[in-house]
Formats: structure tokens, C-alpha cells, sequence
């Protein structure tokens, strides 16, 4: 699949549209199997339609520079989670790649678009303030982050693509997609993170079982307040044909070359141990 599937004549079509004339970087966040990568190729499809020249930075690509063999070797995945070093590498890296993209492409035709899962210290490095060249863009009215936040009924049937999707893939990076028992798990930590913050009652979370739209919501919200955030609801699934990894356009994808990836590392292992690092990444949320 590479058309558009989302007409620019509904709700979450036209503020899509919107963004590729008024914004400078795009970038969807959400849990996985919510869309974020149909939207990111929808999106990308009409922004090289009006002309812009197009930059990604996605969670899943970008983090492959930092699970060299030997790094693996130090800081193995467990259960198909990402080791927490390798998280905190990887968001550290992508402030730096914002602030490099743009230094080097200041130009108005310029336009880069971003997958952030945020959940478990995934590229949350990039909802958070910090005193860096990277933060004024990231904070600016120039830069959206759409979440997408599906129906109850809507998640039931993404997550049975996805299930259907990672037995069957139809392109690379379906193989990469997290696993139904990681899914569960980071639903477990969004319940678990959204009454640590007061966001939803004990209760309420201990009867969303799979997923809720509102708890979701919320939590993504609280985590990107220091952000330009747009929820987009989703009550329908939109058709698709072949994946939504598909992309057939021209793009540059931002990566961390080998020396990135030794420089940060050799930072982050200086400042903290692995076991302080691990700590750290536990209190992701702490916006």
C-alpha cells in the first residue's frame, strides 16, 4: 500500500493536511499497534505531494544503530525488550539528531516526520525540557505531535493486524513490530504509570484489562504538556493494502552513524552506571 487512505475532507485528514503547510517536524507518539505507522506514511505521502522534501526519525529504525553485536552483547534484549541502556542511548541521540537536521536543512521545504512511541523511555527524550539546541523547535508552534488514539473496538482489530502482521510479515520492519506479549506489558506500564500520576483511579485501570482509549489518552497527554499536542480519535479502520511500512517517496532517514553511537554511549556510561541508568528509565514518566 502506498496511497492515501485518509481523505483530507474528514477531521483527522485535514489537520493533517494543515500541518504539512504550517509545520516545520511532525512527529506521532503513541503505544504500539495504535497506527502510528499508517499515519506516518499517510502523512509523509501528502507532505511529498505539497512539494516538501522529507526527513523520518522513527523509533524502530533508529534504534538498530545502537544493537551493534557487541552492545547486544553488554546490554542484551530481554524478552524482546529493548535493553534500558540502549533506550536512554537512543532518545539521548535523537535531541542531538533533531538539532543537527536543523542545522543542516533550514530550508522552508524542509520537513521532518517522526514516530515516538515515548512509553518505557522510548525517543521520551524528546517530550522532555531540557537546555539544548533541539528544545526551542521541539517546543515551537512549528512542531505538532499528533497522538492517535484508537476506539476500544478500532485497538481489538490493530491489535489482530498486528498479530497477523508479525506471523505473516509483508514488509522488514513488521518483523521488528512488538510482539503480543510486549504489547501486554506496556499496557500494563501505562495503567500502572497513569495512577502513579493521578490521571485515572486504581479501579478504573485495574478493569482495562487490554486497552483503554481514555487512559491512553490521558497519559499521553500529561507526557506531552510541554509539547504542541493534538489527539487524533480514531473510530474507524481506515482500508489498507500491503503495509503501512510501505513507502515509496523520497526521504532521508535520520540514523546515528558508528561514531554517534560510540560518542553517546561513551557519555551516558560515564555520567551513570548500567544499574543508575535501568533506575532512570523506570521513572520515565516523570515528565
Amino acid at each position: 500500500m502506498d496511497t492515501l487512505v485518509i481523505p483530507i475532507d474528514t477531521g483527522i485528514g485535514a489537520q493533517m493536511a494543515a500541518a504539512v503547510k504550517a509545520c516545520r517536524m511532525i512527529f506521532f507518539a503513541g503505544l504500539p499497534a495504535v497506527g502510528k505507522s499508517l499515519f506516518l506514511q499517510q502523512q509523509a505521502l501528502m507532505a511529498a505531494q505539497a512539494g516538501r522534501r522529507l526527513h523520518l526519525l522513527r523509533w524502530d529504525v533508529a534504534r538498530a544503530a545502537f544493537e551493534t553485536e557487541a552492545l547486544l552483547a553488554k546490554y542484551p534484549e530481554t524478552d524482546g525488550v529493548t535493553h534500558p541502556v540502549i533506550r536512554k542511548a537512543a532518545g539521548l541521540w535523537s535531541r542531538q539528531a533533531v538539532a543537527r537536521w536543523q542545522a543542516a536543512f533550514p530550508g522552508p521545504d524542509e520537513l521532518l516526520i517522526g514516530e515516538v512511541p515515548i512509553i518505557g523511555n522510548r525517543f521520551v527524550e524528546l517530550a522532555q525540557i531540557h537546555d539544548d539546541a533541539a528544545e526551542p523547535l521541539l517546543a515551537g508552534e512549528a512542531t505538532v505531535f499528533f497522538v492517535p488514539v484508537p476506539s476500544n473496538d478500532v485497538r481489538q482489530q490493530l491489535e489482530a493486524k498486528r498479530q497477523a502482521s508479525i506471523s505473516n510479515p509483508q514488509h522488514a520492519n513488521e518483523a521488528r513490530d512488538a510482539p503480543m506479549n510486549v504489547l501486554r506489558q506496556i499496557w500494563r506500564d501505562t495503567c500502572t504509570r497513569a495512577v502513579d500520576l493521578g490521571l485515572v483511579d486504581a479501579e478504573v485501570a485495574a478493569g482495562a484489562k487490554a486497552y483503554d482509549a481514555t487512559i491512553y489518552s490521558r497519559l499521553y497527554q500529561h507526557m506531552l504538556q510541554h509539547r504542541n499536542c493534538r489527539v487524533l480519535s480514531i473510530d474507524r479502520l481506515y482500508p489498507a493494502a500491503g503495509s503501512a511500512y510501505d513507502l515509496d517517496v523520497a526521504r532521508h532517514e535520520l540514523m546515528a552513524s558508528a561514531g554517534d553511537v560510540a560518542d553517546v554511549m561513551a557519555a551516558l556510561e560515564n555520567s551513570m552506571s548500567a544499574d543508575e541508568i535501568s533506575r532512570s528509565v523506570e521513572y520515565w514518566y516523570q515528565i
